[in-house]
C-alpha cells in the first residue's frame, strides 16, 4: 500500500494537479474503497431487486473452499444463490458456527430478508442431506415455516459451484460435450 501512495503522488504530480485536493494516506484511501464497494454492492442489490419476477428459487449448499486468511486450509463456506429463468444471482456466502438444520435456515432466511426477497422466494433448492430436509429441524421445514406458505422443495444432488463451472465451460470453450475426448479433460484424467 505504501508504494502505491508513492505512485499515486507522483501520478497526481505528473499531471500538474494540486495534491492538496486529493486524499493520499492509506486509511483515506481504504476508506474510500470501503465505501465504493458497499455503493457498488447496493447498486447491484437494487437493479436486481428491480427485475427480480414475482417467482424464484433459492439455492444453498455447503462447500469447502480454499481460506482467504490462511495458506492451504480450507473453511466451510455456505453459498446461498437466487435463479430465474435463465439467471442467477449470488446473493451471500455466509460462514456458519454450527452446520445444523437451525443455522443454514437462520443464514438464508436474513439473506433473504436482507435482499427483500421473503415475497418471491416459492421454490427452496438444497442438497439432500439431513441437515436439509429433516422433517421437523431440517432448514427446509424450518423455512417452510418462516414463509408462512406452502412452498416446493427440489432435491438438488448438484453443488452450485458444479453448476457455475459448467456455465463457464459452456460460454467460453464452445465445442464442449460430454465425451471423454477432449484435451482438457484428458489432461485432468491424466493427472
Amino acid at each position: 500500500m505504501q508504494d502505491f501512495v508513492f505512485i499515486l503522488e507522483a501520478t497526481i504530480d505528473a499531471l500538474a494537479c494540486n495534491i492538496d485536493e486529493f486524499p493520499i494516506s492509506k486509511s483515506s484511501i481504504q476508506r474510500i474503497r470501503t465505501e465504493k464497494l458497499k455503493e457498488r454492492a447496493e447498486n447491484i442489490k437494487i437493479d436486481f431487486q428491480n427485475k427480480v419476477p414475482d417467482v424464484v428459487t433459492l439455492h444453498w449448499d455447503l462447500k469447502l473452499l480454499p481460506a482467504l486468511s490462511a495458506r492451504k486450509s480450507k473453511e466451510e463456506s455456505f453459498p446461498i444463490v437466487i435463479s430465474y429463468g435463465l439467471k442467477k444471482q449470488l446473493i451471500a456466502v455466509r460462514r456458519l458456527d454450527k452446520y445444523a438444520g437451525k443455522e443454514q435456515a437462520q443464514a438464508v432466511w436474513k439473506t433473504t430478508l436482507d435482499w427483500n426477497l421473503e415475497d418471491n422466494v416459492h421454490i427452496l433448492c438444497c442438497d439432500t442431506m439431513a441437515l436439509n430436509t429433516g422433517v421437523f429441524i431440517g432448514a427446509c421445514a424450518l423455512l417452510k415455516q418462516k414463509f408462512v406458505r406452502e412452498m416446493i422443495f427440489f432435491a438438488c444432488r448438484h453443488h452450485v459451484y458444479q453448476l457455475v463451472l459448467k456455465a463457464v465451460f459452456e460460454v467460453k470453450i464452445k465445442q464442449v460435450k460430454t465425451s471423454s475426448d477432449i484435451p482438457l479433460f484428458k489432461k485432468f484424467k491424466d493427472n
